[in-house]
């Protein structure tokens, strides 16, 4: 009698197609028996564990050799939906719902109908639209946010022009710079692409009013959800402003590039104690004078000071310094000079509060994909590891690092001294 053939040998990626299983599951039972209000923290932190491990089963049940097809599939779908988008396609659709056949909507946007059907059969099979019989389509609460001034929309289109323009251009640009990070304000990926490589980026926005309002309106939602206050414990700062305050020439607080003041506003707010009076906001002349012509109330008393962040720091001897997601946008190099210009103003007992990102490392996808946008903005997220190089070149050294929770566990506050303080 013979022998059994032996079992077969396990398939490609068979336990951690296991693993990511029982996580996938384990987070869909948090997710369900743990019921927290929509877009709160725990909600977002919830639904990225359950994103995260749906994630992980994907890639284990797929065969390595399909990748193409994913990236093939998603680029096509980025491709689409900005043609939709730009071409007014998403907002020619009914808004309740209801389906509209490819020839009407070719009529309302002016575009061939089989160019139409084809590009919406792209958006249709990744489920952003959906079809309706042999030729109508309809709204999803995935494609409502491309409709007309949507800021989630303007996000996802920033992605395109900060992103996906970028990119294609990368082989040509490290062919013409080398193959290193950028260095300096201009000359870099985002401006190369589009063929302003003498320009910064932000030079390259000032020039086009349009991409500049549509860049400030899709970042704006992003930095609302950012939270500001209840990460750093101020009131070691609250304590020592009697004695700040009876000297009139030193500063308590300086907002290093603080936009219209919502960093203060959000710190006061938590640490009322904390006079007004002695807080300075810094920022470009357009923007100071933007911040005047609100006539915040919460921000009366606040002084406004137009600076150049990468010239020398004006006030000397502040008790805090305050620099807000401003570094990411630059690499190493300017980073290093900006942080050099605080630390030369720094008095022995003062402290430079740096509210950014601090990147785990390995980093997770998201942290991996934002740090890579940043290269095109000559920008870069960094880990601790890579923070403490910059703070450390510039005179300075890391005393304590200050955390977020839940989804904004990455976001840090770092305090610096001068160093040998």
């Amino acid at each position: 009698m013979s022998a059994p053939p032996p079992p077969p040998p396990p398939r490609t990626g068979q336990d951690e197609l296991r693993l990511a299983t029982d996580k996938l599951a384990s987070a869909v039972a948090e997710f369900e028996t743990h019921p927290v209000p929509d877009g709160s923290d725990a909600d977002k932190a919830q639904r990225s564990a359950v994103v995260g491990a749906a994630n992980a089963v994907l890639a284990a049940a797929k065969n390595p050799t399909d990748q193409w097809m994913d990236v093939t599939a998603q680029n096509a779908l980025m491709a689409a939906n900005r043609l939709f988008w730009e071409w007014g396609v998403f907002d020619a659709i009914p808004l309740d719902g209801a389906p509209v056949s490819y020839d009407e909507l070719a009529g309302k946007v002016d575009v061939q109908a089989k160019l139409l059907t084809r590009i919406g059969g792209v958006i249709v099979s990744m489920g952003v639209l959906k079809q309706v019989g042999d030729n109508q389509v309809a709204h999803t609460p995935r494609s409502l946010i491309f409709t007309k001034d949507n800021p989630v929309g303007l996000v996802y289109q920033m992605a395109w022009e900060n992103g996906f323009v970028v990119y294609a251009q990368l082989p040509n640009y490290f062919a013409a710079y080398g193959r290193k990070e950028p260095e300096t304000l201009t000359h870099v990926p985002g401006t190369f692409a589009y063929g302003h490589p003498e320009q910064s980026y932000y030079e390259m926005l000032e020039h086009d009013p349009v991409r500049m309002r549509r860049f400030m309106r899709a970042m704006a939602p992003i930095e609302e959800r950012m939270p500001i206050a209840g990460i750093y414990d101020f009131s070691w700062a609250v304590a020592a402003a009697p004695k700040a305050d009876s000297d009139s020439e030193r500063p308590l607080f300086v907002d290093v590039g603080g936009g219209r003041g919502h960093a203060i506003k959000a710190i006061r707010a938590e640490y009322p104690g904390l006079p007004i009076e002695r807080f300075v906001l810094q920022d470009r002349p357009e923007v100071i004078e933007a911040g005047e012509k609100l006539d915040d109330p919460d921000l009366r008393g606040v002084q406004r000071m137009v600076v150049d962040f990468h010239e020398s720091q004006p006030l000397q001897g502040a008790l805090i310094y305050w620099i807000r997601r401003c570094l990411h946008n630059y690499g190493d190099a300017v980073s290093t000079n900006m942080l050099r210009k605080i630390a030369d103003a720094m008095a022995p007992d003062s402290r430079l509060l740096l509210q950014e990102d601090v990147m785990e490392n390995p980093p997770n996808h998201m942290a991996a994909m934002l740090d890579f946008m940043m290269l095109g903005f000559g920008g870069k997220q960094r880990t601790l590891q890579t923070w403490e190089e910059v703070v450390g070149n510039a005179g300075l050294r890391i005393s304590s690092i200050s955390r977020g929770e839940g989804p904004w566990r990455s976001l840090a506050v770092i305090e610096c001294v001068k160093t040998g303080e």
